[in-house]
C-alpha cells in the first residue's frame, strides 16, 4: 500500500511538474516575421567599435539611431516609406519616433519595439518629423527640426584606406552587417533624458536587406 500511495504522490508531482513548465514555456512571446530593406545609421556615447551590437550590452550606452525603410513589412504589415529614429538608455529605457502615414504608425510601432527590445523597455513611441540624409556612413539626422535630436557621421576606413571597416554576422537579424563609423556630433533632448555626443562610435549600413523574425 505505502508503494502504491508513494507511485500515486509521484506521478501527482510529476504531472503537477510538467504542467507548470508547459506554462512557463508557453507565456514567452510568440516572434513575429518580418522583411526590410533600406539604410540605417547609429551613433553612441561608446568608444568605437561599440560592444553592444557586437558582443553584449554597455549598461552606460546611450545613443541614438535612424532607420529609412524603403520596402518592408512586420506582421504581414506594410512599412514601405517607413522613416524612424530611436534613442536608448541601454538596460534602461528606449524611446521612438516614426514619420510614417497614420495607416502605418501601429505597425513600425511595433517593428520598432521588437527591433529595440534587447536595449530596454519601450517609454514611448509618437509621430514626428525624422529627417536622415547622406550615405557611405557620412550622414546626417534629426528628429523634429533637430529640437529632439540631431546628429552627424561619418565613415571609419579600413586598412585599404577606401572602404569601412566591416563587421557580419552580429547577433542582429536586422542589420547583420554593420559598417564602422564615428560620431561627429550629437545631442538628444526629450523630457528627462538629455544627452550629448562626440567623437564616439557610430554604425552604419547604406543596404540594409534582412528578413527573419523578431
Amino acid at each position: 500500500m505505502l508503494l502504491k500511495s508513494l507511485s500515486r504522490t509521484s506521478a501527482v508531482l510529476s504531472t503537477i511538474v510538467f504542467t507548470s513548465a508547459g506554462l512557463y514555456a508557453g507565456a514567452a512571446p510568440a516572434k513575429a516575421s518580418f522583411h526590410v530593406s533600406g539604410s540605417y545609421f547609429e551613433g553612441c556615447s561608446c568608444g568605437g567599435p561599440c560592444p553592444c551590437t557586437l558582443t553584449g550590452p554597455n549598461m552606460s550606452c546611450e545613443g541614438v539611431g535612424f532607420y529609412m525603410i524603403k520596402s518592408g513589412t512586420f506582421m504581414g504589415k506594410d512599412l514601405s516609406g517607413v522613416k524612424t529614429a530611436y534613442a536608448v538608455g541601454v538596460g534602461k529605457w528606449t524611446k521612438v519616433y516614426i514619420d510614417a502615414p497614420a495607416s502605418k504608425q501601429a505597425a513600425a510601432a511595433g517593428f520598432m519595439k521588437a527591433m529595440l527590445a534587447a536595449f530596454g523597455p519601450m517609454e514611448s513611441s509618437r509621430a514626428a518629423k525624422v529627417t536622415m540624409t547622406g550615405s557611405k556612413g557620412k550622414y546626417m539626422g534629426t528628429v523634429d527640426g533637430g529640437k529632439v535630436m540631431k546628429i552627424t557621421t561619418v565613415a571609419v576606413l579600413g586598412g585599404d584606406g577606401k572602404t569601412p571597416l566591416t563587421y557580419s554576422n552580429i547577433n542582429d537579424p536586422v542589420t547583420p552587417i554593420v559598417m564602422q563609423g564615428k560620431t561627429v556630433a550629437g545631442s538628444y533632448s526629450d523630457g528627462k533624458h538629455t544627452f550629448t555626443l562626440a567623437g564616439s562610435n557610430a554604425y552604419f549600413n547604406d543596404h540594409v536587406h534582412s528578413s527573419g523574425k523578431l
